[in-house]
């Protein structure tokens, strides 16, 4: 998963410490230890008491093989901001997340055994230090066994695993997993659990209560948990297919989509907030801490190594969501993780270049606090008194509530329990200081918390907390009462009905069903008519290739103009756009290109939109190679906001593919008169907030978990139809399906009837039971419903009713039954598709994912002969030299492979904007003009800048402002995408040859 820059590198990393340019100036940056001390850190975490553990992955993401990895203890004794002492605490295989709490490491790590070299097993361990002498008493207690599958981490490495963990204030252990999944894994308490893909599971500190929280996600490398049990991740992605990184909220029990239901079953899932692009989401921290600047503080803030960034995510709330705008916060190389002490110290791990298999010799610690920030020690916990301890709860730091609240649980004293509760009773303290208390005084009292926990639903501003903490733990549900949930059910608060519908599947009675039933109703079943938007000024066809379109659309009357490119629906992550030579009339007929205008706005999938200039930075050119004058090159999903002058009648512009495309890219260009409100990709809204669905959603995962089959029959021919039929077509049960046929033959209502067969549709297959032997790779097939499906012992049935009803079925209804066969993959002959199996075609490297390449790049030797002639042919040679007598332009090759070895030549040619040559600058001068290219010389006199064009512009030091090196490049990261992996490897070998 963890896919940084290679060690050889140094020479074209950016921004090797921090990218200072665009960090915040009140913050004060200190480097707390170096690669000597913490070298290819992959998580991190800070105790309260101010101890820094690095979990230090010499493996990184690809290595193999045993003793590379160890968890090193770093102290400041002095406060300087620098680390001074430090000790091996223990030494462990791919750290990838630690919890300090007291005497106690919680530690997510792999075993690869020394005389075998061969990994057996991921596990959650804890490890102990009474005496404080910073190493382990002695080998880590196992909690979870087994929580990743270890032949996908023997095959490939650590790069698709189980990640980070994090603990929230109720006491749960939150372990982020890849979707390389988990089979069997196994707690202290017998309980197993599997998993087909990425999500988040939980786990008591004791290793009990082994449970899924949600699932449909990718590569989750870690998550943020607010005071509110909030949880967000950024995940980890940079392989295309339709699934990029993206924000999301995780909602108990929620399904995400990824990799089956995202696409055409969009209906099912709950979206992600936001489909942020390409990159590659690492570490998530919650900050909460009193001693932060407001303006940063109550954030969640997430790495992205891809981007050598670390964001803030602005979050409103949402019913029972929220909406989110993330902002740059802290540029920084290829940030893994991050995690603040008791006193307000921000400690982010930075890999550095350290590569995909690690380097003793990158990687970085940095501490970073508020420039007035003062220092003041955290207290020893343990040696506080009951009153004293107790109070801790009643802070403004979530560090110190946390700290609290286990210190209090390691005491197990119950006659605290009273104070603690009058802490969450007393409306006057802060929210997050209550919410902590309930939680405390529920694991405190375990069952007998529950009946004040029920009492405090009636303060508004506690009822989704306490009903959530009353039923949070299901062998302490036994007897809870249904009347305070079903209540919260019709509550005016979607977040207490979202906690009611979660809790009321916990607590497992299945007289909850008629609650859950009247709310369990999708959104589409119930919304009322809203107006029609306007329709599009201009839409396209679907284009791909050399197609292009001339449009003229009058601008009377028009304020404002959108200018939108989607992908034409089949996923191919190469969608250039171009709106070539836009040309606005005038009343007087006079003629002005668009691109003198300064757009509002503009957003793009990927890369940049530019004037005259593709998104991959490369001149703006035409597909089909016609000429043109001037224009806008941009990347699907694309929205430019131009406001038009008054006096403007009329745009004329063409409209294609840029040549920088993807083989097979399709495109569909709009403009709208109004923002627009979707897209025509064939994808449904899967990274788009949908607060309506959430109630309904949660509702139906309840009922399924409480196997209503009968109250969910019996509700299919009500108002609740869609939610009990969507209940139904998810749990496989003899019962179910012949339920379904009944109500088919009974029901007179035709709609019902294709709602019952498109409920049957979807239970004719199911999933195959996952046993780790295979893996869906990193573009796995997306048709869905099932990625295995198979026959069970209902199928006959459901097909003999197809074929009955085809039987006597016209055109249109032979038409519906088509779509569902095909959409479900019913694979029923005369009955819609078939699906064959056969050859196919070798893929390109746009089309394999990064980690894949250099898996198969290490296989394979390459030709450089080949590789020097297909050079010829790639569109490198436009901006760079490689032999002496080339035109200079953009930084030279021609001694590539004296500094860089085959894995760092393809990364930089992959991933370019994570390895910018130092050479390669912007260059401001006073009247803030800013020069992009190599900078040829500096000197006392004289500073030459050569731009990608080869032109030098020489300037005076004096007029100078700064030189910094460029935190963006020309080069587009898909310059090599149509040649094959052999090709590639040639090409590769080439370049390397060149010394």
């Amino acid at each position: 998963m963890l896919n940084p820059m290679n060690k050889y590198i140094p020479s074209l990393l950016s921004a090797l410490t921090l990218s200072a340019a665009a960090n915040p100036t009140d913050l004060t940056y200190t480097k707390y230890a170096g690669s000597d001390l913490a070298p290819s850190p992959a998580c991190i975490a800070a105790s309260a008491t101010g101890e820094v553990y690095v979990g230090v992955d010499l493996l990184g993401s690809l290595g193999k093989g045993p003793g590379k990895g160890r968890i090193v203890r770093l102290i400041d004794t002095d406060n300087d901001g620098k680390a001074d002492k430090h000790t091996i605490f223990a030494a462990l295989d791919n750290p990838r997340g630690i919890i300090s709490f007291g005497d106690k490491l919680y530690v997510l790590h792999t075993v690869i055994p020394a005389d075998t070299g061969i990994l057996t097993g991921m596990h959650l361990s804890v490890l102990e230090d009474k005496n404080n002498d910073g190493i382990a008493d002695g080998p880590p207690k196992i909690l979870v066994r087994d929580i990743s599958v270890p032949k996908h981490n023997q095959d490939r490495g650590a790069d698709h695993t189980t990640n980070g963990i994090r603990m929230g204030i109720d006491g749960w252990i939150y372990i982020s997993v890849g979707d390389f999944g988990f089979v069997n894994a196994q707690g202290t308490d017998g309980t197993t659990l599997t998993m087909l893909g990425g999500g988040i599971v939980r786990v008591r500190p004791d290793g009990s209560e082994l449970e899924t929280y949600t699932q449909g996600h990718r590569n989750v490398y870690d998550v943020a948990i607010d005071p509110f049990l909030n949880v967000f991740s950024r995940e980890n992605t940079n392989d295309g297919g339709g699934w990029n990184v993206r924000f999301a909220h995780h909602i108990q029990t929620g399904q995400y989509g990824y990799p089956i239901l995202f696409k055409s079953f969009t209906n099912e899932i709950i979206p992600a907030l936001e489909d942020l692009g390409g990159g590659s989401g690492t570490g998530a921290l919650f900050l909460d801490e009193a001693s932060w600047p407001e303006k940063y503080n109550k954030t969640p803030m997430m790495a992205d190594w891809g981007r050598n960034q670390v964001y803030i995510h602005r979050l409103t709330t949402d019913g029972p969501s929220f909406t989110q705008k993330p902002e740059d916060f802290i540029g920084i190389s290829q940030p893994a993780d991050l995690d603040v002490d008791g006193s307000g110290r921000l400690y982010i791990a930075a890999w550095e270049g350290a590569g995909y298999k690690g380097s003793p010799e990158r990687g970085f610690v940095q501490r970073i606090v508020p420039i007035d920030w003062t220092y003041k020690p955290f207290p020893d916990l343990a040696q506080l008194g009951p009153d004293s301890v107790v109070k801790g709860l009643n802070t403004e730091s979530a560090t110190t509530r946390l700290a609290t609240q286990q210190e209090i649980l390691t005491r197990g004293d119950k006659s605290l329990a009273p104070a603690i509760l009058a802490i969450a009773k007393e409306a006057k303290n802060p929210l997050a200081a209550r919410v902590a208390a309930i939680f405390t005084y529920k694991q405190l009292l375990g069952t007998e918390a529950n009946p004040a926990l029920l009492e405090l639903v009636a303060d508004s501003a506690l009822t989704e907390f306490a009903l959530r903490a009353a039923a949070d733990r299901l062998k302490q549900n036994t007897n809870l009462p249904l009347a305070p949930f079903q209540k919260a059910l019709t509550s005016t608060n979607p977040r207490a009905q979202a906690a009611a519908a979660v809790a009321l599947g916990r607590i497992g009675k299945k007289e909850a069903a008629e609650a859950l039933l009247a709310v369990a109703i999708p959104p589409v079943s119930r919304q009322t008519p809203t107006a029609a938007p306007k329709p599009p000024l201009f839409e396209s066809a679907i284009l791909t290739d050399k197609e292009s379109i001339d449009i003229e659309i009058s601008l009377v009357g028009i304020n404002n103009l959108y200018l939108v490119v989607e992908e034409g629906g089949n996923g191919n992550g190469g969608d250039h756009g171009g709106w070539f030579d836009p040309i606005l009339t005038n009343r007087e007929g006079k003629e002005i290109p668009l691109t003198q205008l300064k757009w509002k706005s503009a957003t793009q999938g990927w890369g940049k939109t530019e004037i005259n200039q593709s998104p991959t930075g490369a001149p703006l050119l035409r597909a089909d190679g016609k000429p043109h004058t001037q224009g806008i090159g941009t990347h699907s999903h694309s929205v430019i906001h131009y406001v038009i002058p008054g006096a403007m009648q009329k745009l004329k512009v063409t409209a294609g593919l840029c040549s920088t495309h993807n083989p097979g890219a399709t495109v569909n260009f709009r403009i709208l008169a109004e923002p627009p409100v979707g897209t025509n990709s064939k994808e449904g809204p899967h990274a788009t907030p949908n607060p309506a669905v959430i109630i309904p959603h949660l509702a139906i995962h309840s009922l399924v978990s409480l196997k209503a089959i009968e109250q969910s029959l019996a509700a299919v021919d009500s108002v609740s139809s869609d939610g009990a039929l969507r209940t139904l077509h998810l749990i496989h049960d003899p019962a179910v399906v012949d339920g379904l046929l009944a109500k088919h033959a009974s029901t007179s209502d035709p709609e019902l009837k294709n709602k019952i067969l498109t409920a049957l549709a979807r239970l004719y297959t199911r999933e195959a039971a996952y046993d780790g032997s295979w893996w869906w790779s990193t573009q796995p097939d997306t048709r869905g419903p099932y990625y295995k499906p198979i026959l069970w012992t209902k199928s006959a049935d459901i097909e003999k009713r197809f074929r009955d009803v085809w039987a006597t079925a016209d055109n249109d209804q032979k038409a519906f039954l088509t779509m569902l066969a095909n959409k479900h993959r019913m694979n029923l002959e005369g009955i819609g598709e078939v699906e064959k199996t056969g050859g196919k075609k070798e893929k390109t490297i746009g089309e394999i994912s990064i980690e894949d390449i250099m898996l198969t790049l290490d296989t394979m030797k390459g030709d450089p002969n080949k590789g020097r002639d297909l050079m010829k042919t790639q569109a490198c040679a436009a901006c760079h030299s490689v032999a002496d007598a080339d035109p200079k332009r953009g930084p030279e090759l021609n001694k590539i492979g004296a500094s860089l070895n085959r894995e760092a030549i393809a990364e930089a040619i992959l991933k370019p904007d994570a390895a910018i040559s130092k050479s390669w600058v912007d260059v401001t001068t006073n009247d803030g003009t800013t020069h992009q290219g190599t900078l040829v010389e500096k000197s006392d006199t004289k500073i030459i800048v050569r731009n990608i064009a080869g032109i030098p512009t020489t300037l005076k030091p004096a007029d100078v402002k700064d030189i910094k090196t460029s935190a963006s490049t020309l080069m587009g990261p898909h310059l090599l995408d149509a040649l094959t992996m052999e090709q590639f490897a040639d090409v590769i070998s080439y370049l390397h040859s060149l010394k």
